[in-house]
């Protein structure tokens, strides 16, 4: 196996993430386009497979076009929600509409500026596959678990309520098989096809697992809240809290106790979510990368754990915290390296002989960059 490694660091990214900051502004935003740009390029040109960079080809003034429909877009919805709200309904509902083409050509066009060992990389995945995968499925399977809930409700409450903690996960599940499966599918590398074969109950148990972990954590917060209250009850101290918020000043180690209660549950839920979140992404990375293959003879395997995944992301929100946002870029690469260099390629037939092959047949390929629509959606995951 061939680990990626990213050589960047946050005083680098620093440098370029302040200035971008400070051009946009001084701007009134119409740098951003730019700004993104020297990004995604600082992210590639670290990101190393094999003694060998990524490359992103974009230009700013490529996504400037892009930038400026998009802004256009905002302005008019903003507009026409004042002047007519019948209208201010409707465009949302014509964006969502939109949305598939949007996220299709964006991946389109972030794959095509993307290359290694200049080979680039493609999607020809079918805008039909889009609107199937991004807004046939989600809202059709959501209709269809909606009626079936409300027909089971007329017969019993409880077992409407039981189908539905099982239809929740059962959801996401086959949303997070179907769209995986169409990007994963739809990308190719030079002439080699990226191919997968998921399947649904990978993705549903890991989903229910989250769930159940997720309610685990709930009631034991209950259970801790429940307690202090109960001892606060016992002690005279709920009383005497409630008669401190009459008598505005009385009691405040009463309210204090109270108010560190309620700061501590936040607490608990903000790691939880982080845990839970963190777990989802580590499970379906792995499952996703060890069902992906290119051109049937090169594969991948994620080393990415829940802890590992969770241990950077409550770190970095300390960070953010404690910098007030200004440890973002250091943040950042913490959580690309955490996230890139836990993949690992093999190539049966030898990688460099792959990659030979594959610089040999770009050509015509290289010549279909695509349109310059990009709606923002990123290449990179920060």
């Amino acid at each position: 196996m061939t680990p990626i490694k990213f050589n960047g660091s946050g005083l680098e990214y620093f440098k370029i993430w302040i200035v971008n900051i400070l051009l946009t502004i001084v701007t009134l935003g119409l740098y951003r386009p730019w700004a993104k740009v020297r990004t995604l390029r600082y992210f590639y040109g670290n990101t190393e497979l094999d003694n060998s960079n990524f490359e992103y080809h974009a230009t700013g003034k490529q996504l400037f076009f892009s930038f400026i429909i998009a802004v256009a877009l905002l302005v008019a919805y903003l507009v026409i929600g004042q002047l007519s709200p019948i209208l201010g309904l409707i465009l949302p509902i014509a964006l969502l509409i939109a949305l598939p083409w949007i996220i299709w050509r964006s991946m389109k066009f972030n794959l095509n500026m993307s290359s290694y060992r200049n080979v680039r990389f493609g999607f020809n995945g079918e805008l039909s596959g889009s609107y199937i995968a991004l807004l046939a499925y989600p809202i059709g399977l959501l209709a269809v678990g909606i009626a079936a809930l409300y027909f089971v409700s007329q017969i019993s409450i409880w077992l409407a309520l039981v189908l539905s903690l099982i239809a929740y996960p059962a959801y996401f599940a086959m949303i997070s098989k179907v769209t995986n499966s169409y990007v994963v599918n739809g990308s190719h590398f030079g002439q080699g096809q990226f191919s997968t074969n998921l399947e649904f109950k990978p993705f549903f148990m890991i989903i229910l697992k989250a769930a159940g972990l997720a309610f685990l954590f709930l009631l034991i917060v209950l259970i801790i809240a429940f307690s202090i209250i109960l001892s606060s009850a016992n002690s005279g101290g709920l009383r005497s809290f409630f008669q401190a918020l009459a008598s505005f000043g009385q009691s405040i180690n009463t309210a204090s106790l109270i108010f560190g209660m309620i700061i501590f549950m936040y607490g608990i839920f903000i790691l939880t979510g982080l845990y839970i979140f963190s777990y989802v992404k580590a499970h379906q990375r792995m499952y996703l990368l060890s069902k992906t293959t290119l051109n049937k003879s090169i594969t991948f395997e994620s080393t990415l754990t829940t802890n590992k995944y969770f241990s950077v992301m409550l770190t970095n929100l300390l960070l953010l915290v404690c910098t007030l946002g200004l440890g973002y870029p250091w943040a950042a690469v913490r959580l690309y390296r955490c996230s890139i260099e836990s993949i690992n390629v093999q190539a049966e037939e030898g990688f460099n002989n792959f990659i030979s092959k594959q610089t040999g047949e770009e050509g015509p390929l290289g010549e279909e960059l695509g349109d310059a629509f990009n709606a923002d959606i990123g290449s990179l995951a920060f």
